[in-house]
């Protein structure tokens, strides 16, 4: 039937309109075609390749250690890391499976790490876009597991990286200190130094101070993954970029000396020992008691095992030798000696008041640790006998100003430089402190008895006691310490310039001093240290303790006529000088210098029975 005109009208209008709608649906069409494609596809190929191309770390090896003889006390090894990988960003529903508890319970029971752990990397990764490590240098039993879990694990990936690696276990720990992984807080404060997520961060002696020239540069792989975040492949047309291994440092230490060191020290508890050479300051060896095995901190530690650590009474991962401080005990007449023969006080024949046993200073008896007294002495013999009573006057005439001029002089108060973090500086007590202490004149001027025998405030660590033995040796040069002989691979590394400070005393006074120290050892308060056919040169020292047994310490160097060794030790709460660090230092020279290098000296137990000073009731030392 034929339609009349105004329904023909009507009809091809809906036509025009719904031609209209429908053309300008294909233009919009078309507009968003030529956007994507032409106007923004350089941002979505971007976006495209975000999805499916991963930016992959290549873990840079850190620089080995070696002693100066090249022999090796640090490297890195490869070993197997289980880390987690954040997946592409149109993986969002496989992502989630890693926050169910189903997931996190089995990875935590594969790995053996904690379950708060494991979420905390994986929430780390995420953020970041870079991969985490849940265990570093996984046992075989753990990594089979996760290979054969592998499939029903998204996220979880199998890694070679370079492993830090002690090979002598805790020979020599606290010099070269350890390397952790660097935590959150730290990397928010070093990411600009190119730290990233996992990197290995020295925490503590050589690893720590030398941390820039040891630390290598991480390399990168783009890789293509697929749905699951598993690698599928490299990335064609960008090639890796290699990681740079970290300089390797030569050490002035020597492995040599330090077992010896390690060897004499088996049977400490707590105390500590450095040898220098005193001819440049290098360290030769360092031992601080108790010690840990750095390869823990490698392999990462519980949150149990690192409380034990830090928290011990103990205290493992304090470094004795650097951080811990003692009274000096008799060493510091060392100090008193010199002093005493550079202002005129006293010269090596003056014979003071003969001791009697003590020493009356106004109402106070002071008393010498051998009671019944050593009778008249000239400085030289007084030294060699560590007469207390002597020294009370040398003390007494010098006063506390020139004392504490000669301290300072022979390094003590002051930090000596070495290269080793968080070294401490130790106290020499002036007129001005016991003012700030005490208040204005309000202390008695008999403090400087004490001082003079090296008890009271007076406060110094045993590389200080090292290097005051090292510049007697010298007479009066005094040298830096140093524990980096060379970085290879840097032309332009120098070694610590040359203090030139030290103590300065005319030629007669270092004469009297090595005398009385050869002395000392030859028929004095260090007998135990003698070596048939070596000259050892010492001094010994025994320090009170309000806590305890006393300490025990001892300086010497060795051969006395040419020294290469200038040593000292610190024995906590065991005794006198002469019995007990005496026999210590000797079975180290026996080691080092003896031709007889089996021997063995006993250590602790040796001449025991001998070890029956009493302690002196008047606050001073009792003993050397």
């Amino acid at each position: 039937m034929a339609l009349s005109a105004p329904e023909r009208q009507a009809r091809e209008q809906r036509f025009r309109l719904l031609a209209g709608v429908a053309l300008a649906g294909f233009g919009l069409v078309t507009l968003g075609l030529l956007r994507l494609q032409v106007a923004e596809h350089e941002r979505y190929a971007e976006l495209s390749k975000e999805n499916r191309v991963r930016l992959e770390v290549l873990r840079a090896p850190r620089g080995a250690i070696y002693d100066r003889n090249g022999e090796l006390l640090a490297d890195s090894a490869p070993s197997f890391t289980i880390l987690f990988s954040p997946f592409p960003a149109e993986s969002a529903q496989r992502a989630a499976v890693t926050r169910t508890s189903v997931w996190l319970s089995r990875v935590s029971k594969l790995t053996g790490v904690d379950s708060n752990d494991v979420r905390r990397l994986v929430s780390q990764a995420n953020h970041s876009g870079h991969s985490s490590p849940l265990l570093r240098d996984a046992p075989f039993a753990v990594l089979a597991g996760v290979e054969e879990s592998r499939a029903e694990l998204p996220g979880i990936e199998v890694q070679v990286e370079p492993l830090r690696r002690y090979p002598n276990g805790a020979l020599a720990a606290h010099l070269l200190g350890y390397a952790g992984e660097i935590n959150d807080t730290e990397l928010d404060s070093l990411t600009d130094q190119g730290y990233q997520s996992g990197d290995l961060l020295g925490r503590s002696g050589v690893e720590k101070s030398y941390e820039e020239i040891l630390r290598g540069h991480d390399g990168a792989e783009y890789v293509v993954v697929n749905a699951m975040g598993k690698r599928v492949s490299a990335l064609a047309g960008e090639p890796p970029r290699p990681p740079v291994p970290g300089h390797d440092l030569v050490l002035t230490l020597d492995l040599k000396v330090q077992r010896a060191l390690e060897a004499a020290m088996r049977n400490v508890a707590r105390g500590a020992a450095v040898v220098v050479d005193p001819r440049d300051g290098g360290i030769l060896a360092l031992v601080s008691r108790p010690a840990f095995d750095p390869n823990e901190f490698s392999h990462g530690l519980s949150y149990e095992r690192w409380n034990e650590l830090n928290s011990a009474a103990a205290n493992p991962l304090l470094d004795r030798a650097i951080q811990g401080m003692y009274p000096p005990g008799s060493t510091f007449k060392i100090v008193s000696m010199m002093a005493g023969m550079r202002a005129g006080v006293v010269n090596p024949g003056t014979r003071l008041q003969p001791c009697t046993g003590h020493y009356q200073f106004g109402s106070r008896a002071f008393g010498c640790w051998k009671h019944e007294g050593h009778g008249s002495l000239n400085l030289v013999e007084a030294l060699a006998k560590s007469c207390d009573v002597y020294f009370y006057q040398v003390g007494l005439a010098l006063g506390l100003p020139r004392l504490e001029e000669a301290a300072r002089e022979f390094g003590l108060g002051e930090r000596t430089g070495v290269d080793l973090p968080e070294e401490r500086r130790g106290l020499v007590p002036g007129e001005s402190w016991y003012d700030r202490r005490f208040g204005a004149g309000r202390w008695s001027k008999g403090l400087v008895l004490n001082i003079a025998i090296g008890q009271g405030e007076l406060l110094v660590t045993p590389i200080q006691l090292a290097l005051l033995c090292a510049e007697s040796a010298n007479g009066g040069h005094a040298v830096r310490p140093h524990i980096v002989r060379a970085v290879r691979g840097v032309q332009d590394f120098h070694q610590p310039k040359p203090l030139q400070a030290g103590f300065a005393a005319p030629p007669r006074a270092w004469e009297a001093l090595h005398q009385a120290m050869e002395d000392v050892v030859d028929d004095g308060t260090a007998t135990l240290a003698r070596i048939p056919g070596i000259s050892i040169a010492g001094k010994t020292g025994t320090a009170q303790n309000p806590h305890g047994k006393d300490h025990a310490l001892f300086v010497c160097y060795a051969p006395a006529n040419q020294p290469t060794l200038a040593m000292s030790f610190v024995v906590e709460n065991s005794g006198h000088g002469g019995v007990i660090c005496a026999p210590i230092a000797s079975e180290v020279l026996r080691r080092v210098l003896g031709s007889d290098s089996t021997h063995v000296t006993p250590l602790m137990a040796r001449h025991a029975a001998r070890d029956t000073l009493a302690v002196d009731t008047t606050g001073v030392e009792s003993g050397d």
